[in-house]
């Protein structure tokens, strides 16, 4: 079987924004203070972290990426980070009155996730003739390897999938009327800030939709240690946070856990059972 390596100005681009958004991610992950130097709109510190645990999710899923240096590794990464950048460049159309343009970071925010989206569309309209024909993988990625999670596995991974694509739209819907979604006390969240997490929840009931689909573990491998780090990451961030904890509805409290379930289903999907020679 072939497959096909990078072009080097896509494992460029995803060295270089794996590197931005986990300078960024960890910034406010661990001081949430900064975030109004680095982001063009307040956020509440619980929102902060999280927000910066959803980058850091971009971290493996470009830099494994690029090292990886395989398109059937770097299809779902790619869908994952064209879905997070389409759906923050959205709601900050919805909301563009809130947006100052006298700032840098408001142009970095629809500019920079601007090239970013076009050149993963053009990665992914194009990933089937680019880079160059090869029949061999890295050793981390154990070339023909099925994926090995059974019909049980697949079912319960595509639910998941399902209920987090459903939070997903109805925050970016509802915006405010999503409150009862939320983690934080009804009135810490705008609705912009509430539509901003329609995008990683989007991203990752995306991925999980694709993993279902895949055949070889190396498809699921680097998306599998997306949900590892956005689990541990979110999971350090609701801890550091836990007195802000404070859901409307029990829909809420099953968003609180979604850090641990994204975690368990990394761990599972990374784990050497899943992959089946």
């Amino acid at each position: 079987m072939t497959d096909r390596t990078l072009p080097l100005w896509l494992r460029l681009v995803l060295l270089l924004t794996g590197l931005m958004q986990f300078g960024f991610g960890l910034t406010v992950l661990l001081s949430p203070g900064l975030i109004g130097e680095v982001w063009p709109w307040p956020l509440s510190p619980l929102s902060a972290r999280l927000l910066g645990a959803s980058s850091l999710v971009s971290v493996p899923l470009s830099i494994f990426t690029a090292l990886a240096n395989r398109w059937s590794a770097a299809r779902i990464p790619l869908i994952m980070l064209l879905a997070y950048r389409v759906l923050q460049i959205l709601v900050g159309l919805i909301h563009i009155s809130r947006f100052d343009f006298t700032r840098m970071i408001t142009w970095n925010y629809f500019g920079g996730g601007a090239l970013l989206g076009l050149a993963l569309i053009l990665a992914l309209l194009r990933g089937g003739s680019l880079g160059q024909p090869v029949s061999g993988w890295p050793r981390l990625l154990r070339g023909e390897a099925h994926l090995s999670i059974g019909p049980v596995g697949r079912a319960v991974i595509l639910a998941f999938a399902l209920i987090y694509f459903l939070i997903g739209l109805t925050l970016l819907v509802l915006g405010s009327g999503g409150t009862w979604l939320w983690i934080e006390a009804p009135g810490q969240a705008t609705p912009l800030t509430l539509r901003l997490f329609a995008s990683p929840t989007t991203g990752l009931a995306l991925g999980l939709w694709q993993i279902t689909r895949a055949r070889y573990w190396r498809e699921a491998a680097i998306p599998g240690a997306g949900l590892f780090t956005i689990g541990l990451t979110a999971s350090l961030a609701v801890l550091l946070e836990l007195g802000s904890l404070m859901p409307s509805t029990p829909f809420g409290y099953y968003v609180a856990l979604t850090p641990f379930i994204m975690l368990v289903l990394g761990i599972y999907l990374l784990l050497p059972g899943r992959a089946r020679r």
